[in-house]
């Protein structure tokens, strides 16, 4: 599941989320031709693997197919960067659309989802940004009520359309129970592995954001999984705790992810003015760790059984 401590590192840049709101950072990508020039920058500043969602040139959060369909043409057409785009989408949006990106466009990779838990992004109104977007008000006055929808029945079918399509799952665990799902998907077999984890750290009603948080569940990983786990990345919200997750990740042997869905923050007194900045920030630690980062190509030979080359 670990890597050795100097094999490649798989560098995934999640350019824009579905959470953050475009009133938070000047610099989050919205609309297709935003979204694209910030995965093609990530791409060139060195990340393995860009993570994608959609949205309206307003920043709302999409589910339109031809949204997606704009947004991966355009990086295909400039970078080989492997894609992986979401199935959570956003709390409260419909499977149809959750689905729709991986269906349109037939990824490498799709996330998938592990359990239902609560899921706040605002739940201090002392700390609420001011917002330019009626939606985005309308998001903030749902704070204290966002679950994330993620049923049994939910994951056996996100599972079959990953199967029929040749989509490799990413796994997301926010916590120690999500672990034990992927045990039984895989001994029901809905899920065939070896298969690919993410630890989600830091979103409120999951795990938390702390390096013990972090140990506490790899290690729980390694008990309930075992062989049949092919790699484990962490993707870690927040500044600093997304590049301390990273640099533990690099020590550790695992994968890890940058991006401003998770952190917007490059330094405490500065934004981040694009994802290829915080992408570099972790090529930085990879080189002064002695740690690679993976290629493409390197990343797209190891996905699991149910990859088909497009």
């Amino acid at each position: 599941m670990l890597r050795d401590k100097y094999e490649p590192c798989v560098l995934t840049a999640a350019v824009t989320g579905g959470d953050v709101l475009p009133s938070q950072s000047p610099h989050i990508p919205c609309g297709p031709e935003a979204i694209i020039e910030e995965a093609v920058g990530a791409a060139e500043a060195g990340a393995t693997c860009v993570h994608l969602h959609a949205r309206e040139p307003d920043g709302r959060p999409s589910g339109d197919p031809a949204l997606f369909r704009d947004i991966v043409a355009g990086i295909r057409e400039r970078s080989g960067v492997v894609i992986n785009i979401s199935t959570g989408g956003t709390p409260g949006m419909p499977e149809e659309q959750r689905l729709a990106g991986i269906r349109a466009c037939r990824p490498e990779i799709g996330t998938l989802n592990l359990g239902t838990m609560n899921y706040e992004g605002f739940p201090n109104r002392a700390r609420w940004p001011k917002v330019r977007h009626a939606w985005e008000q309308e998001v903030l006055d749902k704070s204290g009520e966002g679950v994330f929808t993620n049923t049994l029945g939910t994951i056996r079918r996100f599972a079959a359309e990953f199967r029929d399509l040749g989509v490799t799952p990413e796994l997301e665990a926010y916590d120690l129970g999500h672990l034990s799902m992927v045990r039984f998907l895989l001994d029901e077999g809905t899920l065939e592995g070896p298969v690919r984890i993410q630890l989600v750290l830091g979103v409120l009603g999951g795990a938390g954001n702390a390096l013990d948080d972090f140990f506490t569940l790899s290690q729980a990983a390694a008990r309930i999984l075992g062989p049949d786990a092919a790699s484990l990345s962490v993707a870690a919200t927040g500044f600093p705790g997304e590049f301390r997750h990273v640099a533990t990740a690099l020590s550790w042997g695992a994968d890890c992810r940058v991006g401003l869905e998770d952190n917007i923050r490059v330094r405490r007194d500065r934004q981040a003015e694009s994802n290829a900045e915080l992408v570099r920030v972790a090529t930085d630690l990879a080189d002064l760790l002695a740690r690679p980062i993976a290629t493409p190509d390197a990343l797209r030979s190891e996905l699991g059984p149910w990859y088909k080359a497009t």
